[in-house]
C-alpha cells in the first residue's frame, strides 16, 4: 500500500496570486501544519526546487529559516516580492509614474489606450476594448469584447473595419521585434533562433506596447522598491499580452507554447490595472537574504541563486533538519516565457544561466524523471542522517507520480506513504533520507537499490493494488490504484540503478498496463481499452464482511458529532483524514453527504455542527423499536407468517403459510449498508432495508459513488423509508395483490449538497 500517512487537507489559497496558471496549485496551511507537527521552530527547512513561493513563505512565516534554491529569474523575483509584497498604494504609485511619462509628445497611458479603441456597435460611441478575439494565423481580429459606458452595450461584438485598419499597423514592427530579441538573446547568439520562435506566441501590438513600456521602464529612474513594483505590474503584463488564452474556454493552465485555434488578445493597459490586485497584500514582510547570509532564527528565508546542484557542496554548514518543496511539473510554456520575460525586465545577463529551456519543445515523463534524479541524487549526499522530506504535488497523475515517485527511490529516499485526495487534486509524499555509505552523515544506509526479492514487477504492483483495494473495501479510482502500485515498489523496490531513470520509468508503466488486467485477478466498471484512468477498479475475489470505506466514514463523523458537539467542517475533514490515512481520505462530498443526513449548523447558518436531535442514539433506538413493530402488524394485517430474524442486524420476515419467506426486511438507523447486503446474497425473497428519510440521499449517494454495491442492489433489494411505511400502514387499500406496487412509490433519489461547505 501507498503509506499510513495522513493526507493534510490545507485550504484553498485567499485568492490567485501572480502567474498562478503557470505556479504549482497547492493549497494553503499544509506547509505550516506538517512543520509544526514534525519539525521544532526555527530550524532550517531547504525547498530544493523553490517552484512554489508561497510554500516558502508560509513556512518563514510560521517560524521556520527556509532556505530555497531558485535557477529560474522570475520564481526568484515572485519569492522576493511575496517575502515583502506592495500595497495597493506602492503599486498605483508605480503605474501613475510609467503613466505620465511621455510617448510620441503625449502621455504614455492615454496612448496605449487609443491602441486599443473601438466602436460600440449600439451607440457608434468610441469604447475602449478589453479584448480582440483572432483566429490563429489570422491577420486581423474576427471580433472585440467591451462594455460601453455611454449606453451600456457589452460583451462579444464583430471586428468593425476600424479595428481590422488599425492592426495593420502593427504589422511592420520589425524594430520592436528586434528590441524585445536583444534583450534576450543579442544578434550572434546561437539562442536566438529560439528566443525568436518564443516571441511569435505575442501578437504584434502587443510586441509594440510592450517594448514601449520597457523603453520607459529604462529611462526612469525609479528607486529600487518602486521599480520592482512597476516589474511586478509588467510581468503579469507579459503574460496575460500573449496568445495563450484560448477562447470561449477561462482558466487554462498551458505547458507547451501552442497558440489556441482561437485566442484573446487582452488589453495590455487593463492587465497592469488588474495586476494590482493580485500582487498586493497587507501582510507583514519576513526577512529574505541571499545566501550564505543566513535569516534570523525567528524565522525568514534565504534565497541561493542557482540549481540545487551548485548548492549542495556548500551545505557543510547548516544542519538541515527537513526537505518541504513542492515538485515542479515540466512546462515548456513557462519556462520558455521565463527567458524572454527575465531578459525583458532585467537584461539578457539575467537570463544567461537559464536560458538553455529556450532549446528545448517537448518534456516527457522519462525526461522529467532524469532531471528530477539527477538533482535529489546531488542533493542526497549533502543532507545529514534521517531527516524527512515532505513534497507537495499539485495536479497529479500518474506519469507524474511515477516520475516522482521513481526519481526519489533511485536517489536513495525512503518512501514513507502517499496521501492523495483526487478532489484536491494534490498528492503528498512523505521520504525518510537514509544517507548513501560515505555521504555526509552516513549511518551506514543501504547503498544502491537493487531487488529485495524475486517478484517481478507485474506481481509486486498488482499485489499493492489488491491490498488497497482490499482495505478500502470498496472500488476505486484509477489514481489511488496507481498510488498504491508504486508504493508497493518503493517497499521491494526490484529497481535497477544501473539504467538510465527514464528507462525504469517505461518499465514501471508497461509493468502497470499488465499488473492491472482481469488475468491478474482485477475487474473494471465502464472501463476503457485505451486508458486505465477510465472507470473504477475492483477485486474478483473479495471478502463480503469487509466494510466498505463509506460505511467507516459515515460512522466516523457520526461519533465526531457526538464527542465533539459543535465541530467545524475543518477540524472534522482534519480527523477524517487522520483517521483513513494514504490514499484514503473521504471524498469531500461524501462528508457533506454525511454531515446533511446526521448533523445541524448550531447556531443556525453558523459553521459549527453538532448532531441532529433526531439522531440522537436514544431516540433512534426508540424509532428503531417502534419500526419494527410497524413491521410485524403490518404483515400480519396482509396475511402473512411474521419471523423474527436471528441475524444482525435484525431482520423480519414475511413467509406464507409454508413458512417461505416472501420478503425479509432489514432495519437500519443509518446508510451503513455493506454488511446487509453483502452478507445475504443470494436472496431467495424480496429484500428491502428500511431507513430512516434522512439517510435516503446518503444511500443514494452511495449507490452512485460504488458500482459495485449499485449492481448487486439493482438485482434483488430495495429501500423503503421510514415515513412510507408509516404511510402504508394507515391505508386503507393495501393489499397483497397492490403491495409490490406500492412499496416501489417512494424510491431513492440523489440530491447534489445544498451548501458548499468545502
Amino acid at each position: 500500500m501507498s503509506g499510513s500517512v495522513p493526507y493534510i487537507p490545507g485550504r484553498p489559497q485567499k485568492k490567485d496570486g501572480p502567474l498562478t496558471r503557470f505556479l504549482p496549485p497547492i493549497r494553503g496551511g499544509v506547509a505550516s501544519a506538517w512543520l509544526e507537527n514534525h519539525i521544532p521552530k526555527g530550524s532550517w527547512i531547504l525547498d530544493p526546487f523553490g517552484a512554489a513561493p508561497d510554500l516558502a513563505v508560509e513556512a518563514a512565516r510560521s517560524g521556520y529559516r527556509v532556505l530555497v534554491t531558485a535557477n529560474n529569474p522570475v520564481m526568484r523575483f515572485i519569492l522576493e516580492m511575496s517575502a515583502d509584497p506592495p500595497s495597493i498604494a506602492d503599486l498605483q504609485a508605480a503605474l501613475a509614474t510609467v503613466a505620465s511619462s511621455h510617448v510620441r509628445g503625449g502621455r504614455l497611458e492615454p496612448h496605449i489606450k487609443s491602441l486599443y479603441a473601438t466602436q460600440c456597435a449600439e451607440c457608434g460611441g468610441t469604447v475602449m476594448a478589453d479584448a480582440f478575439l483572432w483566429e490563429r494565423d489570422a491577420t486581423a481580429p474576427f471580433a472585440r469584447i467591451y462594455r460601453c459606458p455611454h449606453c451600456g452595450d457589452a460583451g462579444e461584438r464583430t471586428a468593425s473595419e476600424a479595428d481590422i485598419t488599425q492592426v495593420a499597423h502593427f504589422v511592420d514592427s520589425g524594430l520592436h521585434r528586434a528590441r524585445a530579441l536583444e534583450r534576450v538573446a543579442p544578434l550572434r547568439d546561437p539562442d536566438r533562433v529560439h528566443a525568436e520562435e518564443a516571441l511569435a506566441v505575442y501578437p504584434a501590438r502587443a510586441v509594440y506596447v510592450l517594448a514601449t513600456v520597457i523603453n520607459k521602464l529604462d529611462g526612469l529612474r525609479l528607486p529600487p522598491a518602486q521599480r520592482n513594483h512597476l516589474a511586478a505590474l509588467l510581468l503579469t503584463a507579459f503574460d496575460q499580452s500573449n496568445t495563450l488564452w484560448p477562447h470561449p474556454t477561462e482558466r487554462e493552465r498551458p505547458r507547451q507554447l501552442t497558440i489556441p485555434p482561437q485566442y484573446r488578445e487582452n488589453n495590455i493597459w487593463l492587465a497592469m490595472e488588474a495586476a494590482i490586485e493580485s500582487w498586493a497584500s497587507l501582510d507583514v514582510p519576513i526577512p529574505l537574504t541571499r545566501w550564505p547570509e543566513p535569516p534570523p532564527p525567528e524565522g525568514g528565508i534565504c534565497l541561493f541563486e542557482g540549481r540545487i546542484k551548485d548548492l549542495a557542496e556548500r551545505l557543510v554548514d547548516i544542519e538541515i533538519s527537513a526537505v518541504l518543496t513542492a515538485i515542479p511539473r515540466p512546462n515548456q510554456a513557462f519556462w520558455t516565457l521565463s527567458a524572454l520575460w527575465s531578459g525583458w525586465l532585467w537584461g539578457y545577463e539575467a537570463v544567461e544561466h537559464f536560458k538553455s529551456v529556450l532549446r528545448r519543445r517537448r518534456y516527457d515523463w522519462g525526461w522529467h524523471a532524469t532531471a528530477l534524479h539527477a538533482a535529489l541524487n546531488s542533493l542526497s549526499p549533502a543532507l545529514p542522517g534521517e531527516i524527512p522530506i515532505f513534497s507537495l504535488i499539485g495536479e497529479p497523475e500518474p506519469g507524474f507520480l511515477s516520475a516522482v515517485v521513481l526519481a526519489a527511490q533511485l536517489a536513495g529516499f525512503d518512501l514513507q506513504g502517499i496521501a492523495l485526495r483526487v478532489e484536491d487534486n494534490q498528492t503528498q509524499i512523505t521520504w525518510q533520507h537514509t544517507p548513501k555509505v560515505g555521504g555526509r552523515g552516513a549511518i551506514g544506509g543501504r547503498g544502491a537499490i537493487g531487488g529485495r526479492g524475486t517478484r517481478n514487477l507485474e506481481e509486486i504492483i498488482s499485489e499493492g493494488c489488491k491490498t488497497y483495494l482490499k482495505t478500502r473495501g470498496e472500488p476505486s479510482e484509477y489514481l489511488y490504484l496507481h498510488a498504491a502500485g508504486l508504493g508497493e515498489l518503493a517497499k521491494n523496490h526490484p529497481l535497477s540503478a544501473d539504467q538510465p531513470p527514464g528507462e525504469t520509468l517505461s518499465q514501471v508503466q508497461a509493468a502497470f498496463q499488465h499488473a492491472l488486467s482481469y488475468r491478474m485477478g482485477f475487474l473494471r466498471y465502464k472501463g476503457s481499452g485505451k486508458s486505465l484512468e477510465v472507470g473504477q477498479w475492483w477485486i474478483q475475489e473479495f471478502d463480503p464482511s469487509a466494510a466498505p470505506l463509506a460505511g467507516r466514514v459515515e460512522t466516523a463523523i457520526v461519533e465526531h458529532l457526538l464527542e465533539n458537539p459543535g465541530c467545524t467542517v475543518p477540524e472534522i475533514d482534519t480527523a477524517l483524514c487522520a483517521a483513513f490515512p494514504g490514499s484514503m481520505p473521504p471524498d469531500i462530498e461524501l462528508i457533506q453527504v454525511c454531515l446533511e443526513s446526521y448533523g445541524e449548523q448550531t447556531p443556525p447558518d453558523s459553521d459549527r455542527w453538532s448532531i441532529r436531535e433526531q439522531d440522537s442514539p436514544s431516540r433512534r433506538r426508540a424509532e428503531f423499536d417502534a419500526m419494527a413493530a410497524l413491521i410485524t402488524k403490518l404483515g400480519q394485517r396482509l396475511g402473512f407468517v411474521t419471523i423474527q430474524g436471528k441475524d444482525s442486524p435484525p431482520s423480519i420476515q414475511w413467509a406464507n403459510l409454508d413458512q417461505q419467506p416472501q420478503y425479509v426486511f432489514y432495519l437500519s438507523a443509518s446508510a451503513v449498508l455493506g454488511k446487509i447486503i453483502m452478507s445475504h446474497q443470494p436472496r431467495p425473497a424480496q429484500a428491502l432495508v428500511v431507513l430512516p428519510g434522512g439517510r435516503a440521499n446518503l444511500v443514494a449517494y452511495k449507490m452512485k459513488r460504488d458500482p459495485h454495491i449499485r449492481q448487486i442492489v439493482d438485482q434483488s433489494w430495495q429501500f423503503i423509508k421510514y415515513r412510507h411505511l408509516r404511510q402504508l400502514a394507515e391505508s386503507n387499500t393495501l393489499n397483497r395483490e397492490n403491495l409490490d406496487a406500492q412499496l416501489a412509490l417512494d424510491p431513492l433519489t440523489y440530491a447534489e449538497p445544498q451548501i458548499r461547505l468545502f
